[in-house]
Formats: C-alpha cells, structure tokens, sequence
C-alpha cells in the first residue's frame, strides 16, 4: 500500500529523508484544514499549510493507533505511564484528524510504527499494491514502466530483442521489404519517361515503349514475389515470438512467489498470458520492421525530393513539423486511454473466470439474472473505454489529413506553374508527385504510430513485467538436492505476510523424523502459515527452519516439494479423468500403483462404481464427484507420491465420520517412518498423534499429547471443552427434533 501519497510544498524540493508522507483534512478541532503526516527513519513531523506544527520521536509512544470517530478518525500514540491490576494505563496523545478517505493507510502506518519500536528498524518496504511513477507520479496499474516517462523505442527494443533466435528470418523478410520499397520508388522515374518521351511528344518507337512496359511488368512481379515473402517470413518470426512470449509468461507465472501470485487474479493472468501476448505477435507481424522500413523509406524519399526541386520540396514538408509534434503529444494521451482500455478488459476477463468457475454457486443463489447484469456492465465498461480511445484519434486524424494535404496541393499548385514556365517537365512534376505520395505512406505510418504504439506498449509493459519481476522465494546458487529424512526445526521464526503485522511469532519446536504431530488452534492464529511455511511458499521474516540441520532455504524447491506430500484443506482436481488426477503426483506411475495408492485411500471401490472407472472425466475442479471423493482423490495422490514429509490440512474435514475412520486406519499403515504434520479442527482426529503443537495469537502456547495438555487445563483443554459443548448441544438438537 502506497503510503507516501503527497507531500507538503515546503518538502517537494528536498525529500529525501522522508519515507512516509499521508495527508490529512481536519485539525483538533475537527475544523478543515490542509495538513501532511511525515515520517523520516526517527521522527514524525505534523504539517499544516506547508508548515510543521509538531514533531514527534517515534519512540516517544509505546503504541501507535487508528481510532474511528463518529465521522472521522484519528491517529493517536500511546505511552505507558503505569499499571493497573498487572494491565498497563496508557497516556493517549492526538497526532492528527482526518475522515475516512485515509483510514486504512492511518491503519498500516500505525502497525509499522509499533513494529519500529518493537523492534528497532522501520519498514520501508510495504508491499505497496498500487505503485505509482517516481518521475509524475502517475498510477503504474500494474505496469513495469511508465507509459509517460519511458522512452518510446524501448518497448519496441525489447520486441524486436524478443526476435533475436529469428534473426535470419527477420533479415530476410526486412530485406524483402527493403527491396519491394526500392522497387517502388523507381517505378515514378518510369512513369517520368512514359510521359516525357512517348505522350508528350508523340513518339512512335513501339520497341523502346514495350521494353518500358516490360520493366513495369517485372519489376511488379518482383514486388510481388517480395511482399509474398515478406509476409511468409514475417508472419513465421510473428507467430514463434508470440508463441515464446506466451510460454516465457506462463512459465514466470509458475515460478512467481505465491505473494507476487496473491497480487493478481487468475483472469487477469490469463488475460497477459494469451490476450496481450497474441496483441504484441500482432504488432510484430504489421509493425515490427516497418519501424525500420519507414524511417528508411522516409530519409531516402526526402532526400529524391530535395534532389528533384528543393523548393518544391520545402511545400511538401512545411506541415510535417507540426503534425510531429501533434502526434508526439497525442502518444501520452492514447496512452492514458489505452492503459484504461486495458484495466476494463482485464476486469472483464476477471469477472467472466470468476463466475464460470463459480458457476455452481451461482445458480445455488438464484443468481443468474444479477449476473447477467453484472457482466453487461463489465462489457459496457469495456466497450465504453474502447470508444473513449478511439474517438480522440478519429476527431484528430481528419485535422492532420488536412495539414498533410496542403503540401500536396501547394506542389501541385507552384509545380504547375513551373511546367507552364517551362522550368519543370510534366513527366517530372508526375514523378514528383508519385514521390510526394510514396513519402505521404511513411508519414502516415508515423501518424498513426500514437495509437498503434499506445496499444501495444500498454500489453508490453503488463507482459515484461511479469518477465522482469524478480521472485523473492528463489534457490541459492549452492542450494543442494538432498533425500529429507523428515527432522524439522523452528527456530524462533516469525512471519507475516507484510513484515510489520506478524501472523507467527517467535516460534521455536522441533519435529522429530518419523513424529505424527498435530497443530491445533482458533481460526486463524497461524496453522497453515506453519505448513507454508515449511513447504516454502513462503520465506519466513525472522529466524530459520531447518530440515535435516539444512537450511530450508539452501535446499532446491524441486528437491524440497517432491518429497512432501500435501493434502491441503482446499480440494483442487484438474478437469480430467480420475487416473490423471491420482497420476498428477507421480507421471511415470503404472495402472497397478494407481490401483493400490486408491485403495490405500479408501478410494478405489466408489472409482470402480464411476460410468468409465478410472476413466471418468471429474469435470471442472472435480465438480462431478461429491466432497468426499474429491477428498480422497486427493489423499490417493499424495500416497502415490510416496513423500519423506506428510502434511494433511484439514484433509479428512469432508468425510463422514465411517469414511474418516478408515481413512485414519489407511493412513496409519502410510505414515509409519514417515513425519506427519496434521491440521484439523476436530480434535478427536488428532488424539492419536504423538505430539501437538497447540498455537494461541500467533505464538507456541503449549506442545504435549492429547492426555498431558487436557491435565494442563490451558489452551488446548478449553479448545476441546468448547467442542465438547457444541457437540452436546448439535445432539439435543437432533433429539428434539
């Protein structure tokens, strides 16, 4: 989250100790005002009107807080002055008044701020979510680069580098293109000659006219024969870089860290992987070498004109300096539009993954028709930004037609006038105006690079920066393959998924190789950051896990999640059969390890009893098969991945209570040598484990078995006393019913 927004005019200069800057429009007394919230690495600064009021030290307060008003809120520190009956008394002091535009910036300030003093160093890094040009300041949306400051041919660079393996194919169709535009240009001096010495003067030398007209006919079958080329080429280069394009994003997209994941919805990673992908093969296929093409075209022209008759060449470019810089101007402009454009199709796309994905839920609700509207105005929305995009070009274009124009009517004007004087032929003011309109192809491809380039760099910038976007959970250099035996340390590991707002804290335990332990606690209070944790989702923000005395983190992730089996509380099976769903986890697996890993799972008597077996198609997220069997689909696969490490979050929460037992009595036979790490909300699944691990707020409360915590009375005794009651009253329920 962006919490450096604006900053007071008397800072704007000089700002660079400052870190976070938020502004605020009430005083003390609620009164409007103008004030900015600045904080450098060890003060806070109250502004108002450009001016500061107060400062404070940030270790002056113990607490930093958001307080909600009636109609407005207030940011407030808090300092220990005494005790109370073991409890601290606080002195609360009012940094600065605001309504609620900024509360949820307030908000994160204040937990960075206490993380500071808890710690000792301030948080630069937010995570920030809606990143915005250093340069002017404008909203990136998601973009690598702004589409403002960045130089306009470094889109086009990156392109034409992404075309390096096609380097042969891209010379030979920009060589076509060359000569076909060579060709071209002599065809005006042929026409010259036509006029000049066979209409003009009557000239009855048929041979001389039909060897003029033969070179007309080759050399228009030698365009044709390089435009077909060029084409054939072009289109090849086009398709492979669109193909490596889509295969290099896809293939970022499964390396990214699942907190660079977190950041994007899946329809709009489906929309950067295919739509803007295909835009940018597309652009290369029209737009590719013509950069190069045109400019060459456009200086060599140039230079015929002011060869042919300088002066007449001055008519013809008197109105392109003007339409230059209205085309440069109006690239920024495209741009804005363009860039919603963009945002309107990726909500599009979301929204349409989301709902056919949840389709289901959709029409358990009775939903449709609200849907319906929901996707209208999507598409509105979409269609709307489409035309807004448009319309400025296609008001503009006809205004710079115009101005191309002049020049055309002024050659033809004082040209005339010099083929009635004598000093200029009529076959040379023909080829002159054949250049004239030859020139006028480059400039207009010049014309509309605005909209063109506006377009393409938009889907550029989304594309390169998935490309460009550095991973944080990556592999060492050194990072080792090894065969995990399963001996897993904590320790004192801290984690949050932003650094200043912990969700484990200080966490030191020791899982033993071959250990079933359990990890039990409220909703919320870090059970499956733990398991995360160790399949390294994630990388832990303070201290270290080791499996094996290794560091988790000099371990290679291919190693390290091949020998992990997981069966997470989310049942996730791809649309296809069953044998490919339990195959997922092993490719090279027989029928007859399929066969047995189901069987182990309790599956393999409701698979037989499917329409084609094993065969059976799931359908979308396994939609077709009940929760149950999604379930133990899933445990067969990771049986069949015969891991070093099992973890089972909350992986029999979907089985009735026959199914569960023997599951449970399976899954015993699976787990001996093996570690097992389980997570469930019903206790009694756990009884059995050697250990468990009880967490409260973030932080190890208690580790024993079953017998030993419920003699302890803590945590864990109210956990399954509370259960106990709910259980009690689900069942006089039942017996009043």
């Amino acid at each position: 989250m962006n919490l450096k927004i604006s900053l007071p005019k008397t800072a704007e200069e000089n700002d660079a100790g400052i870190i976070f800057s938020l502004p605020f429009d009430l005083n003390k007394s609620t009164s409007r005002t103008n004030g900015h919230l600045v904080c450098t690495e060890t003060e806070i600064f109250v502004y108002i009107n450009g001016e500061i009021i107060e400062s404070y030290k940030i270790s002056s307060f113990d607490e930093y807080e958001c307080e909600r008003l009636i109609g407005c809120s207030m940011f407030v520190g808090k300092k220990i002055i005494s005790e109370k009956d073991g409890e601290p008394v606080f002195e609360t002091t009012a940094i600065c008044s605001f309504t609620q535009t900024h509360f949820i910036r307030y908000a994160e300030l204040a937990k960075i701020l206490e993380y500071y003093n808890r710690y000792g160093s301030l948080i630069t890094d937010t995570g920030e979510e809606e990143p915005s040009c250093l340069k002017c300041g404008m909203p990136l949306y998601g973009a690598a680069e702004c589409p403002f400051c960045t130089k306009k041919s470094s889109m086009l660079l990156k392109l034409i580098k992404r075309a390096a393996p096609y380097k042969l194919q891209f010379i030979l169709a920009l060589l076509c293109t060359v000569g076909s535009e060579i060709l071209w240009i002599i065809c005006p001096y042929i026409d010259k000659t036509l006029v000049d010495d066979f209409i003009t003067p009557k000239n009855e030398n048929w041979l001389s006219f039909i060897m003029l007209c033969s070179c007309v006919i080759i050399i228009y079958t030698l365009i044709w024969l390089f435009d077909m080329f060029n084409f054939k080429m072009s289109y090849r280069v086009a398709l492979n870089v669109g193909r490596d394009l889509r295969n290099e994003v896809f293939t970022k997209a499964q390396l990214l860290s699942m907190k660079s994941i977190a950041k994007r919805s899946a329809g709009e990673l489906i929309n950067r992987i295919s739509n803007d992908a295909m835009k940018l093969q597309d652009f290369i296929t029209a737009n590719g070498k013509d950069a190069i093409v045109k400019c060459f075209s456009l200086i060599i022209l140039t230079v015929i004109l002011f060869v042919i008759n300088v002066r007449l060449a001055l008519f013809v470019l008197l109105p392109v300096p003007l339409v230059l810089f209205i085309t440069v101007k109006l690239f920024n402009v495209m741009s804005v539009r363009y860039g919603r454009v963009w945002r309107m199709r990726n909500r599009h796309s979301s929204f349409l993954h989301d709902t056919l994905s949840g389709i289901r839920v959709v029409k358990s609700f009775g939903s449709e028709q609200k849907e319906i509207e929901k996707y209208k105005t999507a598409s509105f929305n979409w269609s709307k930004a489409v035309r807004n995009a448009d319309i400025i070009w296609y008001l503009t274009m006809p205004s710079m037609w115009f101005l191309m124009s002049i020049g055309n009517f002024l050659v033809l004007y004082f040209g005339g006038e010099m083929v009635l004087g004598h000093t200029l032929t009529l076959g040379e003011l023909v080829q002159y105006t054949f250049y004239v309109g030859m020139l006028y192809g480059p400039l207009e491809w010049l014309i509309h690079i605005p909209r063109i380039l506006a377009d393409a760099s938009v889907s550029a910038s989304r594309v390169f920066e998935i490309l460009e976007e550095r991973t944080d959970i990556s592999d060492l250099p050194d990072a080792v393959k090894t065969d995990i035996k399963g001996d897993i340390v904590f320790d004192d590991v801290s984690f949050g998924y932003k650094v200043y707002n912990p969700v484990l804290k200080n966490i030191s335990l020791r899982i033993n190789a071959g250990e079933m332990v359990g990890i039990v606690g409220h909703s919320g209070v870090g059970k499956s950051t733990m398991i995360n944790l160790i399949l390294r989702l994630y990388d832990c923000t303070q201290g270290t896990i080791k499996i094996d005395g290794y560091d988790l983190r000099k371990i290679s992730q291919d190693s390290l999640r091949h020998q992990i089996g997981v069966v997470l509380q989310e049942t996730f099976l791809f649309d296809g059969s069953v044998y490919d769903n339990i195959r997922y986890a092993k490719q090279d697996a027989s029928f007859e390890e399929i066969i047995n890993a189901a069987k182990i799972a309790n599956a393999h008597d409701f698979i037989v009893r499917l329409p084609d077996g094993y065969n059976t198609r799931v359908g979308e997220k396994g939609y077709s098969l009940s929760g149950g069997e999604r379930q133990r689909i899933a445990i067969a696969r990771a049986i069949l991945h015969d891991p070093k490490v099992i973890i089972l979050d909350e992986a029999t929460a979907s089985l009735d209570t026959q199914t569960e037992k023997q599951i449970q009595e399976a899954l015993g036979k699976l787990i001996k040598g093996r570690t097992v790490i389980a997570i469930a909300h019903r206790l009694s699944t756990l009884s059995s484990a050697d250990r468990l691990i009880v967490l409260d707020k973030g932080r190890l409360a208690e580790t024993g078995t079953h017998d030993d915590l419920m003699r302890k009375k803590g945590v864990y005794y109210r956990l399954v006393m509370a259960q106990r009651q709910t259980a009690k009253l689900k069942k006089a329920d039942t017996v009043v019913e």
